[in-house]
């Protein structure tokens, strides 16, 4: 029996970062959502532009939390990432899920509702996207329809007259799936990804060049990654870029430790980049094995990464343990990471890693969530560990009880909290992202100081995988996402707010 994993989400939504990210993200990009794929500094940090003094703005309601409605946008997006404006608005950027045509739309707080803005030119998967300090949009990378990598960069301008996509720059190596996350300077790094080439004839060729990871300082005594052979669908990258707003240009930077593809970014309180995981070789890019539960941060002021700590191991035992007598042992073999999960700096300097996801293939799927001390450079496990395991014999290994935050939308609050809202839902079949149980509209906050979980009122629908964006008020957007059933995947247009307690 194969699992549904979490890897069905990254393939709509692009949530690789998401990143990281931020990566991304995918973490999101900005630091508060994570799909996708990749993700950015918390906009709290940012200097946006002001918002016209004609245009009124809404503010929440001054009751309990509670979700309230936030319009649809006019079309479903695949790919879709959203991020903050500088005028307050949100602008989600994807591809239509009936055309694969790029498609872009702007909310407004102000009417609470949805209008098209000018698209991309030519459609792009895998991508990063970031908010400038100057409150316009930049798009980095990604692949396009002849499965090649992006070396071009665009940036959204939002002004009133304006809502135009412009060129800037290219990247100095194309990269699919890059960690993205904005410095304090209002610089954009670009970390990692993998570098794609065309299929020929039918098959895939193997790239012409060996982007592997490596040690900028051939003397040190540190880690050293052995050259990793580019499997057929490309190679992934250890090289980082920085990009100016000012001179609209990309510069290299010093590289990661190891190469990274999809992995989760996001830029800590002290102005820092944390970049951790990795997606697995089962997704067609090798990357070191250390790279998977591995995470670096990146020093804007030596402009050089160092190695931050590892994900602390499965402790198997606890998890058989809660199993029925007799369940399927977990595998001894490490997971294969589907969802590098979604990465929120947190205001003590530190970080969380909400629903890292991974799969044995055929076997089962699991579903972790960590913390961060940027202190001792150690992760712990936060959470509850989800698990399911339907092989090889009849009786499965599962934690019923346990939500499975794969897909869940993550985002720090104004007072320091993180919200997670929606994720995976489990069925008499495995993990099935959003399969309409009651869990797969949950939501809680995560305290940091107290380290502990709290539920909220769940959400008015079932759904995983949207875009996670912190408005100016402090309420939160969550922009579309999936509900994935036994029948099929619904992608949805809707959009929902979250307003917390004042």
């Amino acid at each position: 029996m194969r699992t549904l994993r979490a890897a069905a989400l990254i393939s709509v939504l692009g949530l690789v970062a998401g990143c990281g990210s931020s990566q991304a993200t995918s973490a999101t990009s900005d630091g508060r959502s994570t799909n996708a794929s990749p993700s950015a500094a918390p906009l709290s940090t940012q200097t946006r532009s002001a918002r016209p003094a004609t245009e009124p703005t809404t503010a929440p309601s001054s009751v309990a939390s509670h979700w309230e409605a936030a319009g649809v946008m006019p079309t479903a997006m695949a790919e879709q990432h959203a991020v903050l404006l500088g005028d307050g608005r949100v602008l989600a950027v994807g591809n239509d899920v009936g055309t694969g045509a790029p498609t872009a739309a702007l909310w407004d707080p102000s009417t609470g509702s949805w209008h098209t803005t000018e698209s991309l030119k030519k459609r792009r998967t895998q991508f990063a996207v970031v908010s400038l300090a100057d409150g316009l949009a930049l798009v980095a990378g990604g692949l396009n329809d002849t499965d090649q990598s992006y070396s071009s960069t665009y940036i959204y301008d939002p002004g009133r007259g304006h809502e135009t996509w412009s060129k800037s720059g290219l990247l100095g190596t194309a990269r699919t799936a890059p960690a993205a996350a904005v410095l304090p300077d209002g610089r954009v790094l670009v970390a990692g990804g993998y570098y794609h080439v065309k299929p020929s004839d039918g098959r895939n060729s193997d790239p012409k060049i060996v982007l592997a990871g490596y040690d900028p300082d051939p003397t040190s005594f540190g880690p050293r990654l052995a050259d990793v052979d580019p499997p057929n669908v490309g190679a992934a990258l250890a090289t980082a870029e920085l990009f100016d707003p000012a001179a609209g240009g990309w510069s290299a930077t010093g590289a990661m430790t190891y190469a990274r593809s999809g992995a989760a970014a996001v830029t800590l309180a002290d102005g820092r980049v944390l970049v951790v995981g990795s997606g697995s070789a089962s997704v067609g890019v090798a990357v070191d094995g250390h790279a998977l539960d591995s995470a670096e941060i990146f020093d804007p002021k030596t402009g050089r990464f160092s190695l931050a700590g590892r994900l602390p191991k499965i402790d198997r035992r606890a998890l058989e343990k809660q199993g029925i007598k007799g369940a399927n042992a977990v595998p001894d073999e490490d997971p294969d990471t589907t969802d590098s999960g979604r990465l929120i700096a947190l205001n003590d300097g530190g970080a969380v890693l909400i629903g890292r996801a991974g799969w044995w293939k055929h076997v089962g799927d699991i579903t972790r969530s960590f913390r961060f001390d940027q202190r001792t450079n150690r992760w712990s496990e936060i959470g509850q560990t989800w698990i399911f395991v339907g092989e090889p014999g009849p009786a499965r290994l599962e934690t019923p009880a346990v939500r499975n935050l794969a897909g869940a939308m993550v985002a720090r609050l104004p007072d320091g909290r993180v919200l997670v809202a929606g994720g995976s839902a489990a069925t008499p079949n495995g993990s099935s992202l959003g399969s309409g149980a009651a869990t797969g509209a949950s939501a809680e906050l995560y305290d940091p100081t107290l380290d502990t979980w709290s539920p909220l009122p769940s959400m008015p629908d079932v759904r995983a995988g949207g875009a996670a964006v912190v408005l100016e008020d402090g309420s939160v957007l969550l922009v579309g996402g999936l509900i994935e059933q036994l029948q099929g995947r619904v992608v949805l247009a809707s959009a929902i707010r979250f307003v917390p307690s004042r």
